[in-house]
């Protein structure tokens, strides 16, 4: 009976990845061939083409839309582990008047959408007057989410290792550094992952700050080809390909890292 139920288990999750993996070999398929309808594609190999990988690249500001994309991203993760691992540094380890209660505060901010602080972060853009540069755009990518994993981590190293820094006359500058950094790597690995991905693949704000071409990210460009008549879906299918795979590419490549941050595995002793 258990043998039956294990059998049962593992053919559900066989068929739950393969609905999930249904997407991405859709578009994928559908890249490979020119076609104006979304429902009308091709399953004959010899008719498969790469041409639409050629063409994508070939519209106006793609290679801008990307290396904005990079540049935004890499530039957001190295900020997002900057700030959060300070705050998380301090909130973890140090003790000052209402700690624990600043903290909470911060904390509660995840229960707040981001589409509900769109208008005065658009406000507070415009009176800065910076609107249409890569400030907007990098500034507001860290999140509590972030201070949140990176104190756990740090809660969870051995506090003898602090005590034995302290007394070595190891400043805290030196014990962030020296000692706090390379235990938690797995853990700002997740974290830069996560952001990575998360910015890469953002939308609705780019899309209110960025008018040109020259703060365009991939998604906000790929959104204003498909205003076009007679879209050829296997070139816009071809795009969201280029935008997928970064990430995923990413993902991995530490994968490794990733799967030890998010279970507590990656903190050594």
């Amino acid at each position: 009976m258990k043998k039956i139920g294990n059998c049962f288990i593992g053919m559900l999750v066989i068929l739950l990845t393969a609905f999930m993996l249904l997407p991405f070999a859709y578009m994928l398929v559908c890249s490979l061939q020119e076609t104006y309808s979304p429902y009308l594609i091709s399953f004959d190999i010899s008719t498969y083409t790469l041409d639409n990988y050629k063409k994508i690249f070939h519209v106006s500001g793609f290679t801008s839309w990307l290396s904005n994309s990079l540049f935004i991203s890499v530039t957001g993760v190295v900020w997002t582990l900057c700030i959060c691992s300070l705050a998380a540094f301090a909130f973890a380890k140090k003790r000052f008047p209402g700690n624990d209660k600043l903290f909470f505060l911060f904390f509660a901010t995840l229960c707040i959408p981001f589409p509900a602080t769109v208008v005065p972060l658009w406000l507070l853009t415009g009176r800065l007057g910076l609107m249409d540069t890569f400030w907007p755009l990098i500034l507001p990518i860290p999140s509590m989410l972030g201070v949140v994993l990176i104190r756990q981590a740090v809660i969870g190293i051995p506090k003898e290792m602090f005590e034995c820094a302290r007394l070595d006359g190891c400043s805290d500058r030196r014990i962030f550094t020296r000692i706090v950094i390379p235990v938690i790597r797995p853990v700002l690995i997740t974290v830069a992952i996560l952001y990575f991905t998360r910015s890469w693949n953002s939308l609705l704000w780019p899309l209110i700050v960025s008018n040109t071409d020259a703060t365009k990210t991939l998604p906000v460009g790929l959104s204003s080809i498909q205003g076009i008549n007679d879209v050829n879906y296997g070139m816009t299918m071809a795009g969201a390909m280029m935008n997928f795979l970064p990430p995923f590419l990413v993902y991995a490549f530490l994968h490794r890292y990733f799967l030890a941050g998010i279970t507590g595995n990656g903190l050594k002793n």
